[in-house]
Protein backbone atom coordinates (compact mmCIF):
# COMPACT_ATOMS: atom_id res chain seq x y z
CA UNK A 1 0.00 0.00 0.00
CA UNK A 2 0.95 3.34 -0.74
CA UNK A 3 1.99 6.11 2.01
CA UNK A 4 -0.73 8.33 0.56
CA UNK A 5 -3.22 5.35 0.79
CA UNK A 6 -1.85 4.04 3.96
CA UNK A 7 -2.66 7.62 5.79
CA UNK A 8 -5.80 7.37 3.98
CA UNK A 9 -6.70 3.82 5.61
CA UNK A 10 -5.70 5.25 8.89
CA UNK A 11 -7.90 8.41 8.45
CA UNK A 12 -11.01 6.33 7.46
CA UNK A 13 -10.55 4.10 10.13
CA UNK A 14 -10.12 7.00 12.80
CA UNK A 15 -13.04 8.62 11.53
CA UNK A 16 -15.12 5.46 11.89
CA UNK A 17 -14.05 5.17 15.34
CA UNK A 18 -15.26 8.18 16.10
CA UNK A 19 -18.63 8.36 14.95
CA UNK A 20 -19.14 5.23 16.21
CA UNK A 21 -18.37 5.98 19.45
CA UNK A 22 -19.61 9.86 20.18
CA UNK A 23 -15.38 10.67 20.57
CA UNK A 24 -14.70 14.71 20.29
CA UNK A 25 -12.28 16.09 18.15
CA UNK A 26 -8.73 16.54 19.29
CA UNK A 27 -8.04 19.36 17.16
CA UNK A 28 -9.91 22.46 15.06
CA UNK A 29 -8.44 19.91 12.10
CA UNK A 30 -9.34 17.19 13.16
CA UNK A 31 -12.95 18.93 13.88
CA UNK A 32 -13.30 20.54 10.18
CA UNK A 33 -12.40 16.65 8.84
CA UNK A 34 -15.43 15.81 10.87
CA UNK A 35 -17.93 17.94 9.65
CA UNK A 36 -16.60 17.35 6.12
CA UNK A 37 -16.88 13.81 6.32
CA UNK A 38 -20.59 14.28 8.23
CA UNK A 39 -21.50 15.66 4.77
CA UNK A 40 -20.34 13.11 3.12
CA UNK A 41 -22.33 10.63 5.01
CA UNK A 42 -25.44 12.17 5.59
CA UNK A 43 -27.14 10.06 2.97
CA UNK A 44 -26.54 6.54 4.03
CA UNK A 45 -25.00 6.69 7.40
CA UNK A 46 -27.12 9.63 8.91
CA UNK A 47 -26.71 9.05 12.43
CA UNK A 48 -23.01 8.52 12.14
CA UNK A 49 -22.98 12.01 10.33
CA UNK A 50 -24.80 13.35 13.28
CA UNK A 51 -22.89 12.32 15.99
CA UNK A 52 -19.57 13.56 13.79
CA UNK A 53 -21.61 17.17 12.63
CA UNK A 54 -22.43 17.82 16.24
CA UNK A 55 -19.30 17.03 17.78
CA UNK A 56 -17.35 19.76 15.37
CA UNK A 57 -20.02 22.24 16.03
CA UNK A 58 -19.37 21.51 20.11
CA UNK A 59 -15.51 21.85 19.26
CA UNK A 60 -15.93 25.43 17.09
CA UNK A 61 -18.72 26.85 20.16
CA UNK A 62 -16.39 25.51 22.91
CA UNK A 63 -13.36 27.06 21.47
CA UNK A 64 -14.85 30.17 19.71
CA UNK A 65 -13.16 29.16 15.98
CA UNK A 66 -15.01 28.90 13.13
CA UNK A 67 -14.89 25.98 10.36
CA UNK A 68 -12.84 25.91 7.28
CA UNK A 69 -14.50 26.09 4.36
CA UNK A 70 -14.85 22.34 2.28
CA UNK A 71 -12.63 23.67 -0.66
CA UNK A 72 -9.76 24.78 1.87
CA UNK A 73 -10.22 21.56 3.34
CA UNK A 74 -9.75 18.94 -0.03
CA UNK A 75 -6.94 21.90 -1.58
CA UNK A 76 -4.78 21.47 1.63
CA UNK A 77 -4.62 18.02 0.73
CA UNK A 78 -5.74 15.90 3.58
CA UNK A 79 -8.66 14.21 1.01
CA UNK A 80 -7.05 13.93 -1.82
CA UNK A 81 -10.39 12.19 -3.82
CA UNK A 82 -13.15 12.86 -2.22
CA UNK A 83 -15.65 10.19 -4.15
CA UNK A 84 -13.04 7.38 -3.38
CA UNK A 85 -13.07 8.44 0.32
CA UNK A 86 -16.96 8.71 0.66
CA UNK A 87 -16.95 5.07 -0.75
CA UNK A 88 -14.18 3.84 2.05
CA UNK A 89 -16.00 5.90 4.68
CA UNK A 90 -19.29 4.10 3.60
CA UNK A 91 -17.91 0.83 3.12
CA UNK A 92 -15.84 1.30 6.37
CA UNK A 93 -19.26 2.39 8.75
CA UNK A 94 -20.93 -0.73 6.94
CA UNK A 95 -18.58 -3.45 7.61
CA UNK A 96 -16.91 -3.52 4.84
CA UNK A 97 -13.23 -3.98 4.44
CA UNK A 98 -11.73 -2.85 1.36
CA UNK A 99 -8.01 -2.05 2.48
Amino acid sequence: MSPAREIEANLVKALTQAARSGRPPESHHEADLFRFVAQLLKTWHPAEARALDQAALHHFTLHNVKPTSFPKIVADGKISDVARFRHAMENSLSGIITW
